[in-house]
């Protein structure tokens, strides 16, 4: 497997690489290294932490493990999606799988557990389906101006999509016939379900149901989240505090906020019939934005405490809702997970929750044998594809106008060579022009250079065929400037190369600890 340091990689925050590198600066936000051997003295202390509780009947029995204490979990999670969501999904899964592996198999007694943020009401993003198409990434969701207005869970919401038209659709553009198994099995999860069983569906038939789903807007579990929503109404001149001075702190350190909103807004929303409202501060009041009436914090506390209203949690308070249900040692986070957990971290403390240890999520890059050979005909590798389509042009047309290039780069240091010859004749003229020559020597070498970058790209683009392939990459590893993994869901590798394929080969070579991007042929 090639593993591409992070340093090529389009898109990655300073604090996620920091955090995955290890750089110092990082520390003071996330002090945790993310190895083995800290995982599993976190996992016996948030375990002995714990305060067990009991899951409803029909818990998942490996969430009701976690529950009553019995096990410590390293989580991973995503909001639900189409199709599983995009490819990242699976991939942090299967991270948390082998983690919790690695965590057994040196006595620590952990599993893995997913954590769907089903009650999320941002159901345009939810049903967003990028797939690859001929001219580049081509967005199949349903339009997103009907769908802006949604206030209620998205979990609980039937999935209102044609899945069979979308299956069918990219069934008809492959170069062969899809697989079977995966067109029957994800029309078949889908079908008839609510978003969030079809996506829990989906992701245990990806992985034979090897790592138990959580469904956050379950009613069931709401009671033992109802403490920490009365003390976040409570003590939210404390919260807001917190999250105030370490927002401050993050940008003096160069670190953008990944979470931002409106200062009077609490870190918590309640779900009030259909919907999921945020508590905003009205005065010394209280209200549910887009709803009429102010309240007391302690009726708010009321309703919470009666079940009238039951709680929900922001991106800033979800990591603490997950720690009050379940004994977390570690949990598996993407690169703008990373940074709104640094802008949450202080939460911890305050609500007196041991924190897990948070892993960066390996990242992939899953290359086709059909892509490797393109690669290997234009001379170019992933890491080349990760520059972009400019830098891309340029390499490919340098090798096919090295002569050329070769004529120009000479032409340069002749000029240089000449001009330096001149250069004691133009000082004995008047020695303040030192100044105008040294300027002049850099202008015209930095004029050559970038003449011979634009003639290597004009010279990448006079091909048709050879921009084609170009674009071709770019589609498949970097699509739109993302990673594909961010951009695509599991289906289209599935349905071209089939579950065992795909999945296989990442349980084969994923690496749940490699801080790079990590190439995985299929």
């Amino acid at each position: 497997m090639t593993v591409i340091s992070l340093a090529h990689v389009p898109g990655i925050p300073a604090l996620a690489r920091g955090l995955a590198t290890g750089a110092p600066d990082v520390s003071a936000f996330l002090p945790d290294r993310p190895d083995l051997e800290t995982i599993a003295q976190r996992a016996r202390a948030v375990v002995a932490a714990f305060r067990p509780r009991s899951a409803s009947a029909n818990t998942d029995p490996r969430l009701a493990a976690f529950a009553r204490g019995e096990a410590s979990a390293v989580f991973a999670g995503q909001q639900a999606g189409l199709f599983g969501g995009p490819l990242l999904t699976l991939v942090k899964a299967l991270a948390a799988e082998k983690l919790a592996a690695h965590l057994v198999a040196r006595g620590t007694t952990s599993g893995p557990a997913f954590w769907c943020a089903s009650e999320d009401h941002d159901l345009v993003e939810v049903t967003r389906l990028v797939l690859p198409g001929p001219d580049g990434p081509v967005d199949l969701g349903p339009d997103a101006s009907a769908l802006a207005g949604n206030l209620s869970p998205v979990g609980t919401l039937p999935v209102g999509v044609d899945v069979e038209a979308l299956v069918a659709r990219l069934s008809a553009g492959l170069a062969q016939p899809p697989d079977g198994e995966a067109v029957a099995a994800l029309t078949a999860t889908h079908r008839g379900k609510t978003f969030f069983e079809a996506f829990s569906a989906t992701l245990a038939w990806l992985l034979d149901g090897t790592v138990p789903v959580f469904d956050a807007a379950n009613p069931s579990d709401k009671p033992a989240l109802v403490p920490l929503a009365c003390r976040l109404v409570r003590e939210r001149a404390e919260v807001k505090k917190l999250l105030r001075e370490r927002g401050a702190a993050l940008e003096v350190a160069g670190h953008p906020l990944q979470v931002t909103s409106d200062p009077a807004a609490l870190p918590l929303f309640a779900r009030v019939g259909g919907d999921r409202l945020l508590l905003v501060e009205t005065g010394p009041r209280l209200s549910l934005k887009g709803l009429e009436g102010t309240f007391e914090a302690e009726e708010v506390v009321e309703r919470f405490a009666s079940g009238a209203w039951l709680p929900s949690f922001s991106a800033l308070t979800r990591p603490l809702a997950a720690s009050s249900l379940f004994p977390v040692a570690a949990t598996i986070l993407g690169p703008a997970e990373i940074a709104y957990w640094a802008q949450s971290w202080p939460l911890f403390s305050w609500a007196g929750i041991v924190p897990p240890v948070i892993v960066p999520r390996p990242l992939v890059a899953l290359v086709p044998a059909a892509t490797s050979r393109v690669l290997a005909k234009l001379d170019l590798s992933v890491k080349d594809v990760l520059g972009g389509e400019e830098a891309l042009l340029r390499k490919v047309g340098a090798g096919e106008a090295r002569t050329l290039l070769e004529r120009l780069t000479a032409i340069r240091k002749n000029a240089i060579r000449a001009l330096e010859a001149e250069e004691p004749a133009l000082l004995a003229v008047d020695p303040s022009l030192k100044k105008a020559v040294l300027l002049t020597r850099e202008k015209t070498s930095f004029a050559f250079e970038k003449l011979v970058e634009k003639a290597a790209a004009a010279a990448g683009r006079a091909d048709e065929r050879t921009v084609a392939q170009v674009n071709r990459l770019l589609g498949e590893i970097l699509p739109g400037g993302a990673l594909a993994e961010r951009a695509y869901s599991a289906l289209p590798y599935v349905l071209r190369f089939g579950r065992e394929a795909v999945v296989g080969a990442l349980r084969r070579e994923l690496v749940w600890n490699e801080p790079g991007l990590q190439v995985i042929s299929l």
